[in-house]
């Protein structure tokens, strides 16, 4: 990701004005970045205060501290970087989330209210709920260390933020199409219950989860 924010010179640079370009420079959770632009915005305000104090005039005051703090060219990479391990730690526990409740779904009110029917097709979809779904699982909680522990103690960033998103995006978005394949394959459109299930619990979660992933990749 490339940051060109419109630049302006550290004489008229004041803090309001670095941290809208910051603002317009950064993708992300708005509540983490409301975070980020507000440390931003008290670091410089206490910066150029102290300056002040010392003796400078408010021009030179102000361009010391941003000098000192850095310039939006060179903060907004690292601070891209935050937002999107933040992102990415949210996008893990949602997919965990939606994915902790499948077995219970299948095993119970989306799998034993109709025979599962003959054919190899259902058998493959079937097969995929039962193993795919546990390595999903699994998946999701490696994610969910990687995301939090893994980044505190190995700095792994934007990249395990990425692997993240492709995951979620994945799994989201074949567990949906499996969900629907199956309930069709076994006639569970003649059961109104079953379609709200399948909405409720598999259509919408999914679709909300692959949703924020994008916008997870994205901040990547």
């Amino acid at each position: 990701m490339t940051f060109r924010p419109a630049r302006a010179s550290m004489k008229d640079m004041t803090t309001a004005t670095y941290v809208r370009q910051l603002d317009a420079a950064l993708v992300g959770p708005r509540r983490a970045k409301r975070g980020l632009l507000r440390e931003a915005g008290d670091h410089l305000e206490d910066a150029t205060e102290a300056y002040s104090t010392a003796g400078y005039d408010a021009d030179a005051a102000r361009a010391m501290a941003v000098a000192d703090f850095g310039t939006v060219e060179e903060i907004a990479p690292e601070f891209q970087t935050t937002l999107a391990v933040a992102s990415s730690r949210r996008t893990a526990w949602m997919l965990f989330g939606v994915l902790a409740i499948q077995p219970f779904l299948w095993d119970g009110p989306l799998g034993p209210n109709h025979p599962d029917p003959e054919g190899l097709f259902y058998a493959i979809l079937d097969s995929a709920v039962e193993y795919g779904g546990g390595l999903m699982i699994l998946a999701s909680v490696t994610l969910l260390v990687l995301t939090g522990i893994g980044n505190r103690w190995f700095a792994a960033g934007r990249g395990i933020a990425k692997v993240t998103s492709i995951t979620a995006i994945t799994s989201a978005v074949s567990i949906k199409l499996t969900g629907i394949a199956m309930v069709l394959l076994s006639g569970g459109l003649d059961e109104p219950g079953v379609l709200v299930l399948l909405a409720v619990f598999i259509i919408v979660p999914m679709s909300v989860t692959a949703s924020h992933a994008r916008r997870t990749l994205a901040a990547c």
